[in-house]
């Protein structure tokens, strides 16, 4: 996607693996071919802040394009291949290709509305609610929504405990609003009054 990838570089992470941490010098930004990475922050007490996770065909670390040091973690939350581009090579292709930068942009805007719905979500009060319209946002025209791999990982993006998302997943579906599978969800309609 960006010019002919000469100039990347493609890298395998296995399960817990971190690609870059907090403070180290930045050298460009990523692309996930398969798997999950994890953006994540350390608070300066200790606490872990998840700012993002990146799925096949995302980008992630943009910004580091105008920074020196990366300001998250990045974590392989599965078995993953990342691609890296050396931040100059990213900078002179954007000089040489504005279509091509367009692209970039356009793909950078669309995760950006998807982290400003995030933060919608998590403005939500009821965790119950939340998940639901987290549900509601990502389902398919039959209502079928694919779970991440951990329900960790849905606990993190909500900005949730595992055990509030079990217990809004418990309620949903016992208020017949979701029908639950080891893998996945189905919304239900309302019955009608």
């Amino acid at each position: 996607m960006i010019g002919d990838d000469a100039a990347s570089r493609t890298r395998n992470l296995a399960t817990g693996e971190t690609l870059f941490r907090q403070g180290d010098v930045a050298t460009g930004m990523f692309r996930v071919e398969s798997g999950a990475i994890r953006l994540e922050r350390t608070t300066f007490d200790g606490r872990r802040i998840v700012l993002h996770t990146s799925h096949p065909g995302q980008f992630f670390a943009e910004a580091s394009l105008f920074a020196e040091r990366y300001h998250c973690d990045a974590l392989a939350i599965e078995a993953s291949v990342v691609r890296c581009y050396p931040k100059q090579a990213v900078l002179e292709w954007v000089e040489r290709d504005p279509t091509g930068a367009t692209s970039l942009l356009a793909s950078m805007a669309r995760q950006l509305q998807g982290l400003r719905h995030q933060l919608e979500l998590r403005s939500v009060r009821s965790a119950r609610d939340r998940i639901l319209l987290l549900l509601e946002s990502r389902s398919e025209a039959d209502g079928s929504v694919r779970l991440p791999p951990r329900i960790q990982d849905l606990a993190f993006e909500l900005g949730l405990s595992r055990e509030a998302v079990y217990r809004g997943l418990a309620d949903l579906e016992e208020a017949r609003l979701i029908a639950r599978t080891h893998s996945s969800i189905r919304l239900l309609k309302p019955q009608a009054v």
